[in-house]
């Protein structure tokens, strides 16, 4: 009789075969088995054998320790907010969901050795998303800029003004054109997260989609997963609008609108890096267009083509989150681990981990260039065996 491998990870295996698009029959091909044993080590009710188990590690790219380490029980009750959520499917969801969750438990391992930012996102604290007027919409978005010293001018980089405030962002493709980004408050760190799909987005919807879940993690931080569910439409609504009101001040914006016409909007799409359709929203936010003009701009818009794309779009560099990557780098080139020992650590397979760590393709692949100090390991727990009892906790200044 075979003995199975203790300590195996059944919802951990589901994770990978359903974000790698594997049926169950199409796994037990590649690693020899029958598909009635992946059904059995998925639902817990059987463990592979090593020799099965080393397969699965083989077939998925995973480490060996990411497939025995238990999940960290967060008891997670904040809802994850989804940007598109009415046309997307639910595995759309279900992928973009468990990529977040991956980004998570990447950033709560690298802080074992390394302090990033401390967060500072301003937040309401109301429960009741009904309760929330545009007015406070407008004031959160202006309380977020002052406290990240932006002042009114268009903002250079959303990504990095989010990172700067301790947020942890990530930007990889999903493979599904229908989604566009998911945030959430992890109540593990108390830290908030964004992730951002670059399946079909351009920068300057990109940027407009970070804003969008900023607004999500500001005016949502105490929104129940129950209220979300009930008032998706309205939430989608709100942040929207905070969306507009950071990358667009009502102060600022206004006094470079000379006249609503679309070739004046499209003039100043270089400086403040916002779509043409977004201006027009913005506009009719502030109530200095009416139902007349608005209607004339949208049917111009429409006449010229530009609602699938518009000028201009791609002129934008896509903005690439920085935070984790410089965090692994600081790791690999003080030495305190080698690129290897990361990869054991993070466990994930390769090419997803170097994309929501936002590194180069590759990197992982490369030699050290340092002489990794030795150290001997501690076992404290699954998350942190890889790290040493007597490293420093490196300091994480904020970028500028």
């Amino acid at each position: 009789m075979r003995t199975g491998v203790a300590g195996f990870q059944s919802e951990r295996l589901k994770q990978l075969r359903l974000a790698f698009g594997m049926t169950q029959s199409a796994l037990a091909e590649r690693v020899g088995r029958a598909s009635g044993n992946i059904s059995k080590w998925e639902n817990g009710l059987q463990e592979p054998e090593a020799e099965a188990f080393q397969r699965l590690c083989e077939v998925f790219g995973v480490s060996e320790n990411w497939l025995l380490e238990e999940p960290v029980d967060t008891a997670q009750n904040t809802p994850f907010f989804f940007r598109s959520q009415v046309s997307t499917t639910s595995n759309a969801r279900d992928i973009a969901e468990l990529r977040l969750e991956w980004l998570q438990d990447i950033s709560y391992k690298l802080q074992e050795s390394l302090e990033f930012a401390a967060v500072n996102v301003p937040h309401l604290t109301e429960t009741n998303c009904q309760m929330i007027s545009d007015q406070e919409i407008e004031q959160m978005a202006s309380e977020c800029r002052q406290a990240w010293g932006l002042g009114i001018a268009p903002i250079p980089n959303v990504i990095q003004a989010l990172e700067n405030a301790g947020i942890i962002c990530a930007r990889t493709t999903l493979g599904h054109l229908k989604m566009d980004g998911v945030s959430n408050w992890y109540e593990l760190d108390q830290r908030p997260y964004v992730l951002l799909v670059a399946d079909k987005a351009n920068g300057i919807r990109n940027r407009f989609d970070a804003a969008h879940e900023l607004g999500h993690i500001v005016l949502h931080r105490h929104v129940s997963k129950e209220q979300y569910e009930a008032n998706h439409a309205l939430l989608e609504s709100q942040a929207h609008r905070f969306a507009s009101a950071f990358l667009m001040p009502a102060e600022s914006f206004l006094r470079e609108i000379r006249w609503p016409a679309l070739d004046t909007l499209l003039a100043l799409k270089s400086r403040w890096k916002v779509s043409v359709a977004a201006m027009v929203h913005r506009c009719v936010d502030l109530e200095i267009i009416n139902d007349t003009t608005t209607t004339r701009l949208w049917k111009a818009r429409s006449a010229r083509g530009w609602v699938k794309g518009e000028p201009m779009d791609g002129d934008f560099d896509f903005e690439r989150p920085q935070l984790i990557a410089r965090g692994v780098k600081m790791l690999v080139e003080n030495p305190v681990l080698s690129r290897s020992q990361v990869r054991q650590l993070l466990g994930l397979p390769v090419a997803i981990l170097e994309s929501l760590c936002s590194l180069d393709e590759g990197y992982f692949d490369l030699p050290d260039q340092s002489q990794v100090i030795n150290m001997q390991l501690r076992k404290r727990s699954a998350r942190d065996q890889f790290f040493s009892e007597t490293a420093e906790i490196l300091g994480f200044p904020n970028k500028k």
